[in-house]
């Protein structure tokens, strides 16, 4: 009764003498607190264009990228490479994943590269360092079905994919020997962390040529996560070896990190060519950037 006649005397101020009553609230109760799920709203396997024409849109801009890097020519590229077709299947895969969550991961940007690089080199061996949920082993045997898979991680708890047309082992890969292979048609993919001086040195030994490797920053973008340090940027630039110690703010807590430079300069004298992936997270809204980088050695 009481409500209803604050309302009618709220109502009468309102009509008569053009006074309106707002009632502000101060606090809403946390059940009452709107929900909104937003995780992954920005990956392409939940969010994408519809119409076929805007769809295009995309894949041409990303083709630009795409044969803008192939054209450098860094190798001779599979007989049945086109960008645009090829985008497009990489599309058609990822958004038909039914894992979807690789948190700590490979994102978007990664995995565009990863596969599109897969497909033009077409190797027949490819070797995986940091298998993690086994997402990127996934998309490599998604994007090179015929090619011997090895996938290596000291452990293999988070693994969520099972079904991988892959041999995986549960250690790190520098103790293992490979059949013999063609290094023109061999790949391998570094993303476990471990310092890269280390990996490229042991690369070489194993007679590896082509080589991605994530988680690269050069020594002035250090400071958001604890990458293999030196890094392949460090190394092909020289910057930050002019010390044998460097040291960063991460999650508010100082982390240090030395360097072996007698390796490191070991490491330098492989690299042929150290070239960025370039950034296809940003212009599609999509994200993942992490410095994936082609090296040659």
């Amino acid at each position: 009764m009481l409500s209803k006649l604050k309302g009618l005397i709220k109502t009468l101020l309102n009509n008569i003498f053009g006074i309106q009553i707002i009632r502000t609230v101060d606090h809403i109760q946390e059940n009452e607190q709107p929900k909104f799920k937003m995780k992954y709203v920005h990956d392409p396997a939940y969010s994408y264009m519809l119409n076929p024409e805007y769809q295009d849109l995309l894949i041409d801009e990303l083709a630009q990228y795409a044969d803008s890097f192939f054209s450098i020519r860094f190798f001779d590229l599979d007989s049945n490479f086109n960008s645009k077709v090829l985008i497009r299947d990489f599309f058609e895969v990822y958004q038909g994943r039914t894992l979807t969550d690789n948190t700590h991961g490979s994102g978007f940007h990664n995995a565009f590269w990863i596969y599109l690089f897969a497909r033009a080199l077409n190797p027949a061996l490819i070797v995986e360092s940091g298998v993690w949920k086994g997402h990127t082993t996934w998309l490599l045997s998604q994007a090179c079905p015929k090619a011997d898979l090895y996938g290596f991680d000291r452990s293999l708890k988070h693994l969520e994919y099972n079904q991988l047309n892959a041999k995986l082992f549960e250690h790190d890969w520098q103790t293992f020997d490979f059949p013999d292979f063609d290094p023109d048609r061999s790949l391998i993919f570094f993303d476990c962390h471990v310092n890269h001086a280390q990996r490229l040195i042991e690369a070489k030994s194993k007679g590896f040529k082509h080589i991605l490797i994530d988680d690269n920053p050069p020594v002035h973008k250090i400071f958001s996560h604890i990458p293999g340090i030196p890094t392949a940027a460090m190394l092909h630039s020289g910057q930050g070896l002019e010390v044998s110690e460097i040291s960063w703010i991460w999650n508010s807590k100082e982390v240090t990190r030395s360097i072996d430079l007698d390796q490191a300069k070991q490491a330098k004298e492989l690299i042929k060519i150290h070239h960025f992936l370039p950034d296809v997270g940003g212009p599609t809204r999509y994200g993942g950037f992490a410095f994936l980088t082609y090296i040659q050695i």
